[in-house]
């Protein structure tokens, strides 16, 4: 079970991440909708040099314009990207074209009234799947604080060929039963691990990696 911190602005934000055990740091650069997560992409190199080894730093981006998410990727050397702006399969082809070879792309699709896209066109240029939330009276796309249909969610695993990351709306209190229904490759939160100020909780976001780990390790058979 992959764990994914995600809305990472600040060093505290990046030692609650250490000290939660998570797998992964999420930096949103390439602002669309208003969000006071987004960081400049030279905050973002900053950032994800503190991390230490094993977490993996991840540029969250709303952009979908290949060249300006490539132009992100070479100011911060982050080549895991989470592209939530809709890419079309062309600027996919091109962003994954760029990227070197250690390079990722996890490509973030909106659950909305139970209906997704087809994706498996994309499918030999992306390297995961990751669903989330959309909310509809604002527009906003990631970072909502909304769950969607994890019944929908749990048939996209069964069906996907690539692994699938759960995120929207996800905390410490409802991660496990989330696992336990959806059955993910990894899970991904953020407006549900922050203090009041907006940084990461670092309580919080420990106890969602170990609730997060615990379902999972109750469903394997070894």
């Amino acid at each position: 079970m992959r764990v994914k911190i995600c809305g990472i602005k600040t060093e505290t934000d990046v030692f609650a991440v250490i000290k939660s055990g998570a797998d992964a740091a999420g930096l949103l650069v390439g602002q669309v909708h208003a969000s006071s997560d987004f960081i400049l992409p030279s905050t973002a190199a900053r950032l994800a040099e503190l991390l230490t080894p094993y977490i993996t730093p991840v540029i969250v981006t709303h952009l979908a314009d290949a060249d300006s998410i490539i132009d992100i990727v070479k100011k911060t050397d982050i080549v895991t990207l989470q592209l939530h702006g809709g890419s079309s399969l062309e600027e996919v082809k091109k962003i994954c074209d760029a990227l070197p070879k250690n390079g990722k792309i996890i490509y973030a699709i909106h659950v909305v009234e139970g209906k997704i896209p087809p994706l498996e066109e994309f499918y030999p240029f992306i390297d995961a799947v990751l669903l989330d939330s959309y909310n509809k009276t604002t527009g906003q796309v990631g970072g909502t604080g909304q769950v969607h249909d994890w019944a929908l969610s749990a048939e996209i695993v069964r069906n996907s060929q690539l692994p699938v990351i759960l995120a929207g709306g996800l905390n410490p209190e409802n991660v496990a039963e989330a696992v336990r229904i959806v059955k993910p490759y990894g899970v991904d939160a953020n407006s549900g691990l922050k203090n009041p100020d907006g940084t990461r909780n670092t309580k919080l976001c420990l106890n969602f990696t170990l609730n997060a780990r615990k379902a999972w390790m109750e469903m394997i058979s070894f």
